[in-house]
């Protein structure tokens, strides 16, 4: 910028504090507007995190200060008061952006006594007069705030009809940070609490659980496996076992990254289902392929369409226009879909049939009656209890930042959590596939999909305690939101940890009888 050039402020959302997912367009709420509106091009990410900026009527040029400038006059209402004073009870907030840093602040203050006071006090009050504070180094803008409790609100406790007029300051202080530096301001932010820190009790709580289940695995499957294996051959499969069961034969700019680089492997699903389609001697691959670009993106769409119809119908700005639709849906069919068609033709084309480790009975054995115990569900709460417990501590703070204000940055740790849940779901599925078959049970196929992937239940059961007991979520819209996309990540949770499981066992039974004999 050089001195008095224009800088454009634009409006972009407003809604309630503690339902981070419920915005609003700004101008959805009685604010000085211009006579058309016009909105600023949008990132297909920016699309998504429901953004819809648009131009505001403020006039703020680069190093001119200004005082208390009138903004406008707007006349209230019956209809308008009253959403006005609903919008404060709720604690609404709105959202700005200046050089592309965001602004925010309340539109208003609530006060209330509590319930056993006497006389009991409910006062609305409405912010008429906003402060833009700008901080500058030679000719870039350094950061971009807005404060509104240096002015006086005005009450909303009046009769309808009232003027109310609109007002703002700008002020700009030099700064000596330099521009390419401005980001890591942004870490600095407090308009949203700040109470993630380095958690590191998070991580040696799941190293050391992790650590005690994997030195559970080798004692237990060793004693075990030592006789079993005498009869066949020495201890050096076991330890070929142990060492290769865990081998598996790795602003809205995130959003973006993460439709992309999921339609962009889709080639990798298809690659892997025809794979193993054919190892199982399957004929159908018209149908296999369909289900395998379809069996994650199908519960998806549907979620999505019912969590969108609700944005819709409310008016939030989480509703994604008719374009974004259509964009999305020719990723889908013009990546994600012939991409996973390549993927199978090639899978199909390049492995083999499936070779067993040994050679098997034709006729199939009987399975002896088993205890209580070793029933699915007993299964499926001890396989999912562990992987679960291993990121129940760092499930708080990701649960933190999707559903509330928190900014999660610690991503190093993240991908050390990930890595421990894929080790101890490795661990508890071959632990439980061997228990299984020990039981004279050779049903462990899907058995050991169920091992790891009940951890979704775990997850989803956790999904509403953290609503109930440790968010302040409410409303139709929210619920809605949080419910539907919890039980989406479950599925993504179970489709992962399921796989996870299944190979790990997979590899694990071919070490176990890659050099046995039959009977």
């Amino acid at each position: 910028y050089t001195d008095n050039d224009k800088v454009e402020i634009f409006v972009n959302k407003v809604g309630p504090y503690f339902n981070p997912h419920e915005t609003y367009h700004y101008y959805s709420l009685p604010v000085c507007r211009p006579d058309a509106i016009q909105h600023k091009s949008l990132t297909l990410g920016e699309v998504l995190d429901g953004d819809r900026m648009a131009y505001s009527m403020y006039d703020v040029h680069f190093k001119t200060p200004e005082k208390n400038k009138h903004l406008c006059d707007v006349t209230y209402g019956e209809k308008e008061l009253t959403t006005m004073k609903e919008a404060v009870e709720e604690l609404y907030y709105f959202e700005m952006v200046a050089d592309e840093l965001t602004m925010r602040s309340f539109i208003g203050r609530f006060e209330e006594s509590s319930f056993l006071a006497v006389p009991h006090v409910h006062k609305l009050y409405l912010y008429n007069h906003i402060k833009f504070v700008f901080t500058y180094n030679g000719d870039k803008i350094i950061s971009a705030n807005v404060t509104t409790g240096e002015y006086e609100p005005i009450s909303l406790e009046v009769d309808p009809p009232v003027k109310v007029s609109f007002y703002y300051s700008i002020e700009w202080k030099p700064s000596s940070t330099l521009p390419e530096k401005r980001s890591t301001l942004l870490k600095d932010y407090s308009f949203f609490p700040r109470t993630l820190e380095i958690h590191w009790l998070s991580i040696i709580n799941s190293v050391i659980l992790v650590s005690l289940l994997m030195a559970f695995v080798v004692v237990i499957l060793t004693r075990v496996l030592r006789s079993d294996f005498s009869r066949y051959n020495n201890l050096g499969i076991i330890i070929m076992a142990l060492l290769g069961m865990f081998k598996a034969h790795g602003h809205g700019s995130i959003n973006t990254a993460a439709i992309l680089l999921y339609a962009l492997t889709s080639c990798i699903a298809g690659y892997v289902s025809s794979s193993y389609y054919r190892k199982f001697q399957g004929t159908n691959w018209v149908a296999n392929i369909i289900l395998t670009s379809s069996l994650f993106t199908a519960p998806c769409f549907i979620v999505w369409s019912v969590v969108n119809s609700v944005h819709w119908w409310y008016g939030s700005t989480q509703a994604l226009p008719f374009t974004t639709v259509l964009l999305l849906g020719f990723i889908w069919v013009l990546i994600g879909l012939p991409l996973t068609v390549v993927g199978g033709i090639m899978g199909k084309n390049t492995s083999s049939d499936f070779d067993a480790p040994c050679r098997t009975k034709n006729i199939a054995r009987e399975i002896p009656p088993q205890p209580w115990y070793r029933n699915t569900l007993c299964h499926m709460i001890f396989g999912g209890f562990l992987p679960f417990s291993a990121v129940s501590v760092e499930l708080y703070y990701v649960f933190a930042t999707v559903w509330g204000r928190e900014v999660y940055t610690l991503y190093g740790i993240l991908m050390v959590v990930f890595v421990i849940e894929l080790s101890v779901s490795a661990c508890v599925a071959v632990a439980l596939t061997y228990f299984h078959l020990s039981s004279e049970d050779y049903r462990w196929w899907w058995r050991s999909v169920f091992s790891a992937g009940s951890t979704s239940f775990f997850v989803f059961f956790y999904s509403i305690f953290f609503y109930i007991r440790r968010s302040n979520m409410s409303g139709i819209v929210q619920s809605v939101e949080f419910f539907g996309y919890s039980v989406l990540t479950c599925f993504a949770f179970f489709l992962s940890l399921g796989t996870v499981s299944f190979f790990a066992s997979l590899k694990f039974i071919r070490y176990i009888y890659v050099n046995l004999k039959m009977d």
